[in-house]
Order: C-alpha cells, then sequence, then structure tokens
C-alpha cells in the first residue's frame, strides 16, 4: 500500500506502535488429543499513541486523528489476521 504523502506520519506510527499491541492466546481441544492453540494480535494501546504523541509533539487534535486512524488500521489488521487463520484451517 503507498498512502499520500500527507498521510505517511500515520502509517509509519502505526508500523512502528504495531510491536506494542498485546497478545492473546486461543485455542481448542479435540477428543483423542488433538488440539490448536494460537497467538492473536490485540490493538495498539491508547497510552503507547498518547506517549507517540507526546514524544512528536502532536496537538490534541493531531492525536485524536492519529488515534481514530489507528483504530480503524487495527481493525483491518485484525480482521485480515482472522481470515488469514481461517484459511489455514482448511
Amino acid at each position: 500500500m503507498d498512502p499520500a504523502p500527507e498521510w505517511l506520519w500515520i502509517w509509519r506510527a502505526w508500523r512502528r506502535l504495531s510491536a506494542e499491541r498485546g497478545q492473546s492466546t486461543e485455542g481448542f481441544m479435540v477428543p483423542m488429543g488433538g488440539g490448536l492453540i494460537q497467538s492473536r494480535p490485540g490493538s495498539i494501546p491508547w497510552t503507547a499513541v498518547r506517549a507517540w504523541a507526546d514524544h512528536h509533539g502532536l496537538s490534541q487534535e493531531e492525536m485524536a486523528l492519529l488515534d481514530r486512524c489507528l483504530v480503524a488500521m487495527d481493525r483491518v489488521y485484525a480482521s485480515h489476521w482472522a481470515e488469514k487463520q481461517k484459511a489455514s484451517l482448511k
């Protein structure tokens, strides 16, 4: 994906802050000892977004925009991840 130059700062923040996202473990077991356990990515925490905004001197409006964009990007990422996992189970 090639975002427009004026939105690169949001893309860079999302890529960099992705390392801050938590992981949750989920899985299921079936009779006779089979099972699947995997780690699901969480969202980028608001505290990480706030720290990023403070570090880069963003205004409250810029931070609010960044937060809304990162939440939306995380939703797309989580959906894509779930689809990949579903396809791998087939």
